[in-house]
């Protein structure tokens, strides 16, 4: 991968996600990439901007194999209520544009769920993606932008 081309702003549409009772949203998901010590996989990230931390579902945590034997577990206020969550690592998160790598996030903190929930997807908070990133939502024709934040105050 060249050292620029996580410069080059992405735009990228929204996705459809199918809700338990049938119906169709459309939200900024974004294709990601997981790697543990010992597993990688891909999945979709939710682009949450209301989210100050980012977490990812108790089971794609359990493949990977990052759950700690022995948990340090933190209360986070969430739009549902408080609830616990495990403290973990990531080796490194990619984000995929294309069906290639468009940028990395090595070693970051991530958040899992204490127990199984319904968290369908990876969330993508304000901890590090928004800190990289100029992200523009334009939710009239379901598209987003990721620019970095070099490019983005050249702009501007």
């Amino acid at each position: 991968m060249s050292n620029n081309r996580h410069y080059i702003p992405v735009k990228c549409r929204y996705l459809d996600y199918r809700l338990p009772d049938g119906h169709v949203i459309f939200l900024p998901l974004i294709h990601v990439e997981l790697s543990s010590d010992t597993e990688t996989l891909t999945t979709i990230g939710l682009l949450d901007s209301g989210a100050t931390n980012s977490f990812i579902p108790y089971e794609i945590a359990d493949i990977l194999g990052i759950i700690p034997e022995q948990p340090a577990c933190t209360d986070v206020e969430t739009a549902g209520g408080s609830c616990s969550f495990i403290q973990a690592s990531l080796k490194k998160l990619s984000l995929l544009a294309g069906g290639r790598q468009y940028s990395e996030f090595p070693t970051i903190r991530i958040l899992i769920p204490s127990q199984e929930r319904d968290l369908p997807y990876v969330i993508l908070g304000r901890d590090y993606v928004f800190k990289r990133f100029h992200i523009t939502f334009k939710e009239n024709i379901n598209k987003f932008e990721l620019c970095h934040h070099k490019i983005a105050n050249q702009r501007h």
